[in-house]
């Protein structure tokens, strides 16, 4: 008996309606940080501690900002790909059922243009 295949695409749904204000608010709390750090200036000075300084903190806070908003960007994808894989679910499921209905009302019929009729 072959075993059967089930996808939650309502489940798959909800999650990705959870995805979507998430991240959203890392996207703006990226953009916040931007705007923040931006508006600060360069606050290292130009004696040698200061850049010294900059060249260790500004490469890490570049990373964290970054990481923000590559995981907002990453959650909005995965968002997407779940809405997409809801989507093509819930249509190959239209489709079986349609084609299975059709099946269904020519099956012993005989005679049609298939080839497949009595001779």
């Amino acid at each position: 008996m072959p075993e059967i295949l089930r996808v939650d695409t309502d489940g798959l749904e909800r999650v990705a309606a959870v995805m979507e204000p998430l991240a959203e608010k890392l996207r703006v709390l990226a953009e916040g940080v931007g705007r923040q750090l931006n508006a600060l200036g360069d606050p290292a000075g130009n004696d040698s501690f200061g850049q010294q300084f900059k060249g260790k903190h500004d490469p890490s806070a570049l990373l964290v900002l970054d990481g923000t908003t590559g995981v907002g960007k990453a959650l909005t994808e995965a968002q997407t790909g779940l809405r997409k894989t809801a989507a093509a679910f819930t249509t190959a499921e239209l489709e079986a059922t349609r084609s299975t209905s059709r099946l269904g009302t020519t099956i012993g019929e005989g005679g049609n243009s298939g080839g497949g009729g009595r001779r």
